[in-house]
């Protein structure tokens, strides 16, 4: 029995073990959303813009940014931040937010993934980086979800020897980068090259290459386009500290704005009813080649199929033996007229042309030695050949015919044109 209340508590202790490792692992979900607490939310980010812009009035806003154009010269002392994992905005609005910046406002911009709309209006050729990255000697030791605390700290589970990612920012005080590190994800996307005539370099990933520039606008605008969002996450921030890399990255940005927004209208704006399927593969170069070219390819298919298809053949009518529908006519007329005696004449002449080009038998002496000749030609029995022939000389020594005559003789010609079997 002891043995096995022993066993028992064993059991019992790993299980309780195996669930707290379980429910303590990193939620490595990457929101950038302004009120999630989890590592790669940016609720630290948002609740301390106060701190930076004290004297700014604050929005939040999930509709299309009120850019307020028209009234630009009354109120062009603006910034309007946008944090998002993915920055796909329509044609309509990058112009509107660079006519914003070109008011003399301020436009910071943060995502992991640009359209290629943007990176050709901004000049900019963003580069895919190292992809994700955590330090093999972190993974095994986060426990613990780093969720911020009710004073708003992240519990320091991770050892000050262990940096896995940075960032650099430059400092315009010291002159020098200052680097920063941390032990969780990053893509290392970054912009290359840069046009440095046109835009200003203030921040770069770990191995050098910019990740985080500024494109200068009249009136004192400008349009911050930064590469590595995740710097601005809650486990970046809270991590030793690395929360004076949010300080600089803003500082950047004039300390007199009046009005700040924080947008997450492109968070949501591809869920709405006027997006689709073909507005994601247009906006992306790659996709937008494989598109089009697909669509001609089709094109090509259709175009050599329709020609190899033969159309079909109109069924010609058989023409009509004229000739064949005269005498016919001619027939029908002497019969009606009862001339079967005129009637039976053209139908022996016609018989004996036939006999003449057909088999070239004389038919002036109609005999046994013809009748002999034409069974012969024709494989026509004796018999039936002298029956017609006698038949014939009858019809012509009468001086006139029945109906039932002219019709047997008909019949008897009939059949014999006939092809034997």
């Amino acid at each position: 029995m002891r043995i096995l209340r022993y066993g028992l508590l064993i059991i019992f202790l790993s299980a309780i073990c195996t669930s707290c490792r379980r429910s303590k692992k990193i939620d490595s979900r990457i929101s950038l959303w302004r009120l999630d607490r989890i590592p790669y939310g940016t609720k630290y980010a948002y609740d301390n813009l106060s701190s930076i812009f004290p004297n700014t009035e604050i929005r939040t806003s999930s509709q299309t940014p009120n850019l307020g154009l028209e009234d630009a010269d009354q109120d062009s002392n603006r910034t309007l931040i946008i944090l998002t994992p993915a920055f796909y905005p329509e044609p309509h609005e990058l112009n509107s937010l660079i006519r914003f910046a070109a008011a003399g406002n301020q436009v910071f911009i943060g995502a992991r993934y640009f359209a290629d709309t943007v990176l050709n209006r901004l000049h900019l050729n963003w580069q895919s980086g190292y992809g994700r990255s955590f330090a093999n000697a972190v993974v095994d030791s986060l426990k613990t979800t780093p969720r911020l605390t009710k004073n708003g700290k992240i519990p320091d589970f991770v050892t000050d020897s262990v940096a896995s990612s940075g960032v650099e920012i430059w400092n315009p005080k010291q002159l020098e980068w200052t680097a920063y590190t941390y032990p969780g994800l990053f893509t290392g996307n970054y912009f290359d090259p840069v046009d440095t005539l046109h835009m200003r370099v203030l921040g770069r990933n770990k191995r050098g290459a910019p990740n985080f520039v500024r494109i200068a606008y009249a009136h004192g605008g400008g349009i911050y386009v930064h590469a590595e969002p995740l710097a601005f996450s809650n486990f970046f921030l809270l991590h030793k500290d690395n929360k004076t890399y949010y300080d600089q990255a803003l500082s950047w940005m004039p300390r007199n704005t009046d009005v700040l927004e924080w947008s997450d209208y492109f968070r949501y704006n591809h869920q709405d009813d006027h997006y689709s399927a073909l507005h994601f593969l247009l906006g992306n170069r790659s996709l937008r080649w494989a598109f089009w070219l697909t669509i001609l390819l089709f094109l090509v298919i259709l175009l050599v199929e329709s020609k190899n298809k033969q159309k079909p053949i109109a069924i010609i009518p058989r023409l009509r033996n004229a000739s064949e529908d005269f005498v016919k006519t001619v027939g029908r007329l002497y019969f009606q007229r009862k001339d079967n005696q005129n009637l039976a004449a053209k139908m022996i002449l016609v018989f004996l042309e036939n006999i003449r080009s057909s088999y070239n038998l004389p038919t002036s002496v109609l005999d046994d030695a013809f009748a002999h000749k034409l069974a012969f030609r024709t494989g026509r029995p004796f018999n039936e050949v002298i029956d017609l022939i006698k038949d014939i000389h009858d019809s012509r020594l009468k001086a006139s015919l029945t109906d039932h005559e002219i019709m047997h003789l008909y019949q008897k010609i009939n059949q014999f044109n006939k092809p034997t079997s």
